[in-house]
């Protein structure tokens, strides 16, 4: 605080003195009030920092200056302003987290000293021979760039060994900076133009003055305010862009009038190089961005990047869209990222299995058409990560939405696979209790009728027809009712295989686990068995098969294997099968290779 008071005592006594020479002070007031005031908000609010008192002293050495000049001997006057970049000499030197460790940079502000004193010295002699007070003069200057260099030099070997925090802080200096060259040759074009020098000039003040200050304070007080990285990226991309585009039009322009009259020539040149201009505006802006940002916001452009190259494979059937979430962990470095799904017209969150989940409030919405489809979930949160995040999700809406549907179609599929099961077993009980009874009734009756006529009767014969073609009605019942399912689930999957593969030809190795999923899944289960034996047994030539189901935490992993001739692709009658797998929410995998047996393995 000591050094805050004294560039602020500085800076009153210089409008002081101005003020007591007559000029007035209301412009450098109004001008330098900005910087002021944020050099002392920063040092207020961080007392430790050096960049508060740095930004008083921004605006204090100018007008200190300004005073020296109106009020000081004419031997010192003519030199003096060189004390003008005093200021920015120690920003540079002290931003953002004091002096860099070294002798050589606690040289730096002496040598600045022995610069400044250099160049009043020479401003103030009496050039004896005007060759050798040229040598002297460009030594002066000679030497003030290089202790503006070495300043400068500062600030690139702290972004180069800085961590995260101290580059992005860099970058906020960087953007507050770049507008200082633009408005001076701004003003250099208006004074050349005839402007006056507080017109031509007076964006370059205020650049300095203003710009400059509020970056500074927005890096040490809210450095994660913007993103930054792109508003630098921007910034650069669009001064390029308008450079190069006032090139094409002045060569438009002249080229133009060599060729044509020079009346006409003038017409023609102007509306010939703004039609080029906008023309070459928009793709020379793109290829700007696109390089300056690889330049400039490298961390950005390749997030974006590989979420877009995701996306491209999704796309094109090479990547499944429930892999977002990895690929988003992966472009942001947050391994605790989640990807949650609202699903439409229910209440809450899933995940991208479509388990239920509850959302934390720290959550960040996605919406589409105004509507809410997801939120992301950060395992590190921050302002800027956040900005990342929603960026990348913009990207990603693509297999976000996919993933978000194909959930849906999995839960409307296996609501319809639980009402066709409840339907199967209705009808397999109707059968058995209904048609089935009534016809082993009339069975029966005609029995005891047959009892009660003479056995060596004509009518029976008759009668036994009869009763036979009932008990194969009934058996028919009990085929079918079978087929609609398998009554040896009952005892569990276990039991029902053992069951199906009794009659097999070849050798089966079963070993199924425990299982405790819902019926639906057990019947697909069941039936993918049943069809990869059938298959086996109708293609395959093979010798041996195996059949092993397991239950790792709430799904159920259904593998069968033949040493057959392999071959198989998807089509050859396994069809029905993935559908039927699908239907449940499962995945269906073929493993064929020619000559090595076939793998069939389902996830339900």
């Amino acid at each position: 605080m000591i050094t805050t008071g004294l560039a602020l005592l500085a800076y009153v006594a210089g409008l002081v003195l101005q003020l007591l020479g007559g000029q007035p002070v209301w412009l450098p007031l109004l001008g330098s009030a900005p910087a002021i005031l944020l050099g002392l908000l920063v040092a207020w609010r961080r007392r430790r920092s050096p960049v508060g008192p740095a930004l008083v002293w921004l605006v204090a050495a100018p007008a200190l200056t300004w005073a020296v000049e109106l009020w000081g001997p004419a031997l010192v006057a003519g030199g003096v302003w060189v004390f003008n970049l005093a200021g920015f000499v120690w920003l540079c030197l002290v931003f953002p987290a004091g002096l860099l460790p070294g002798r050589r940079w606690r040289a730096v502000p002496w040598c600045f000293l022995a610069a400044a004193t250099f160049v009043i010295v020479v401003s103030g002699l009496e050039p004896a021979s005007r060759a050798a007070f040229h040598v002297v003069d460009a030594a002066a200057g000679l030497a003030l760039l290089g202790v503006l260099g070495s300043a400068v030099a500062a600030l690139v070997v702290r972004y180069r060994r800085g961590d995260d925090l101290i580059r992005t802080q860099l970058r906020w200096l960087m953007l507050g900076a770049t507008s200082v060259p633009v408005l001076l040759a701004a003003g250099w074009v208006a004074e050349f133009a005839g402007a006056s020098v507080e017109v031509a000039y007076g964006g370059f003040l205020g650049a300095m003055a203003l710009i400059v200050p509020a970056a500074v304070a927005i890096a040490i007080l809210r450095h994660d305010l913007l993103d930054v990285d792109r508003l630098l990226s921007a910034t650069v991309s669009w001064l390029i862009t308008s450079i190069v585009s006032a090139g094409v039009f002045a060569l438009v322009v002249v080229a133009a009038a060599q060729f044509t009259a020079r009346a006409a020539g003038e017409r023609i040149g102007i509306t010939a190089a703004a039609f080029v201009t906008a023309l070459a505006l928009l793709p020379v802006h793109r290829r700007v961005y696109d390089a300056v940002g690889r330049l400039l916001d490298r961390e950005r452009t390749v997030m974006v990047a590989a979420m877009r190259q995701f996306v491209r494979r999704v796309r094109d059937g090479q990547a499944q869209p429930e892999d977002v979430e990895a690929a988003l962990r992966g472009s942001l470095g947050d391994p605790g990222l989640r990807v949650l799904l609202r699903l439409p017209g229910a209440d809450g969150y899933v995940d991208l299995a479509g388990s239920p989940v509850a959302a934390p409030p720290d959550r960040l919405p996605l919406t589409a058409r105004d509507s809410e489809v997801g939120a992301l979930v950060l395992g590190r949160a921050t302002a800027r990560r956040s900005r990342q995040a929603r960026e990348l999700a913009v990207e990603a809406r693509l297999p976000i939405e996919v993933s978000r549907l194909r959930i849906e179609l999995r839960r409307s599929r296996a609501r319809l696979v639980e009402a066709v099961t409840d339907e199967r077993r209705r009808l397999e009980r109707d059968l058995h209790d209904g048609a089935q009874q009534r016809i082993l009734a009339v069975g029966m009756r005609l029995r005891s009728i047959q009892r009660t006529l003479a056995p060596d009767g004509p009518i029976q014969a008759e009668l036994d027809a009869a009763v036979g073609a009932l008990e194969a009605t009934v058996a028919e019942l009990r085929r079918i009712a079978h087929g609609i399912r398998p009554s040896r689930l009952d005892e569990g999957l276990d039991a029902a295989v053992r069951d199906l593969v009794r009659d097999c030809p070849l050798p089966v190795e079963v070993r199924i686990d425990a299982t405790t999923v819902a019926e639906p899944a057990l019947i697909t289960a069941y039936y993918v068995i049943a069809e990869a034996l059938a298959n086996t047994l109708k293609h395959a030539t093979a010798t041996r098969i195996a059949v092993t189901v397991t239950q790792p935490a709430d799904r159920l992993l259904v593998r069968v294997h033949d040493d057959g001739r392999g071959g198989a692709v998807p089509g050859s009658g396994l069809t029905a099968l993935n559908d039927r797998v699908a239907a449940v929410g499962g995945r269906l995998a073929i493993d064929s290779p020619p000559g090595a047996g076939t793998t069939v393995r389902a996830e339900v």
